[in-house]
Order: C-alpha cells, then structure tokens, then sequence
C-alpha cells in the first residue's frame, strides 16, 4: 500500500493500491494513461430525507453496517458539495482515459423529499452512452410512499472510439447479479458484475478510484489486466491488498452479514 506523496510526479501506480483522496490521487496521473474505470462512489447516504439511516442516527435501521459511515469518510455532506465532488471525479476519470476508453460508474437513484432523485446532476455534463441497469437480487424499503428499489445504475461514459469485444454487446442492458454477501467491506461491488464489464472491453489497465476492499483488483488480475487502486481509508487499503493475497482472507460467516452490506439509499 502507498501513500500518496506530493513529490510523485511519474506514474507508477501500476498494480498498486494507493491511499489517498480520490481526486487528488488522479490528478497525479498522465493523460490517456487509464483504458478503463470501474467504480462506485460513496452514495452520500445520510444525506438523505429519509429515516432509514439518516443523519448516522440509525433510524429505522440501526444495526446497518452503513450507519457508521465508511472508513474516514462520514457520507454526509450538503448535497450541492456532494454533486460537485463528484463532478470533479468523473473529471478527472474523463482525462485519464484515452480516446477508445470509458468509465463505468455505478451509483443508485432514490426518492427524497417525494421526488426522484436520479444523477443525472452529475453526468448530465459527460458523455453518456448508455444506462446499464443492475438488478439485485433483494432489498429494503422502510418508505410507503413508493415500491421497493431492487436496482441501481451503471453509467456508461465512453470516449468516441470505445467499442466493446466482439459478442459482448449481446448481453444487453439489464444485469442480474445479487449483493455480495461474504465481504467484510459494507457495500462491496459483486464479483461476477465486474467481471462482465472488465471481460467485455480490451482494457489492458483499470482504475477503481473508490475500490474499497479491492473487488476490481482482484478481477483485474484474474482476468491478466494491470489495475490501480485508490482508496481514501488505511483499512480498506489494508483489506484490500490482504485480499488479493488471499481472495478468502475477508469472508466471514456471520449470519447477520448479509442484511447490512447492501448499497441502500434511504
């Protein structure tokens, strides 16, 4: 694991994981450098209008992994300074990757305050090409008003040359994969699901600038591609290089684990 240090001027981050802010991590990293993205930002989740989890108080979820917010970072910010932050990621992700390259970012629309909150506030103003939807296999829904959400969104944000593999585009647009239950991370990203993106480009290196515990790292390398990590917190760090050591370092058998490691917005 490396710190990330102002002196860094070259880029040589390559098959490792990096501790730090997102954004200033890339800004570190040369143009056209990246030929994939597969991430998933925190979610800001007690930033919410909502009583499932809001505020970190709990609410009616109070035994909710994610009512402790991640690692060094509360996920509860004015929504404004979220929208922002998040601009300035995708950013940075846009700059790095070259003309055949392409983000895919997954991120979760919820309703707040009665109305649909979807992201087009923050990629509104890249170049989407498409919608992927991921339906999980499962949820939770505290709120009356509206049915339960069993999907989140994958953005597709490509540069003009970046075609798929040849068949890969036969899988279509909506993707069935359930939560990733055995992970000690909070909200990780199902195995199977990055393998599908990462299997489907010709992608030589990925970037995962919000990896927590390292689940395009470990694809990456099973499937013979470079990665870069990038995580603001230690232990997910730390968690995330044991875990390309040992893929089975990080499961537990808690019987609780999976009702409280799911990406739910309330």
């Amino acid at each position: 694991m490396r710190k990330l240090k102002k002196s860094i001027q070259s880029f040589d981050f390559i098959d490792q994981f990096i501790c730090g802010d997102a954004v200033d991590v890339m800004k570190t990293i040369p143009d056209n450098s990246i030929d994939l993205v597969v991430t998933s930002p925190p979610y800001n989740l007690k930033n919410s209008t909502g009583n499932g989890m809001k505020d970190g108080r709990g609410g009616k979820w109070a035994n909710a992994a994610l009512v402790k917010g991640y690692s060094n970072y509360d996920d509860n910010i004015p929504h404004s300074e979220y929208v922002s932050w998040q601009k300035n990621c995708l950013a940075e992700m846009l700059r790095i990757i070259p003309e055949d390259g392409a983000i895919f970012y997954n991120h979760k629309w919820r309703v707040q305050a009665g109305l649909l909150q979807d992201r087009n506030d923050i990629v509104s103003e890249f170049p989407v090409r498409q919608i992927i939807i991921w339906k999980r296999k499962g949820g939770i829904n505290f709120n009356p008003g509206y049915f339960l959400p069993t999907y989140e969104v994958i953005y597709l944000i490509a540069k003009p040359k970046f075609k798929l593999l040849d068949k890969a585009n036969a899988y279509g647009d909506i993707w069935e994969f359930g939560q990733e239950y055995k992970n000690l991370h909070p909200a990780p990203f199902p195995t199977a699901l990055i393998e599908r993106i990462i299997s489907s480009t010709s992608a030589k290196i990925i970037l995962d600038p919000f990896m927590g515990s390292g689940t395009t790292a470990l694809v990456a390398k099973n499937l013979n591609r470079q990665f870069v990590g990038i995580d603001v917190s230690p232990e997910y760090c730390k968690m995330a290089e044991e875990r390309l050591k040992d893929p089975l370092s990080i499961i537990s058998n808690s019987k609780t684990l999976k009702h409280i490691q799911t990406h739910f917005n309330y």
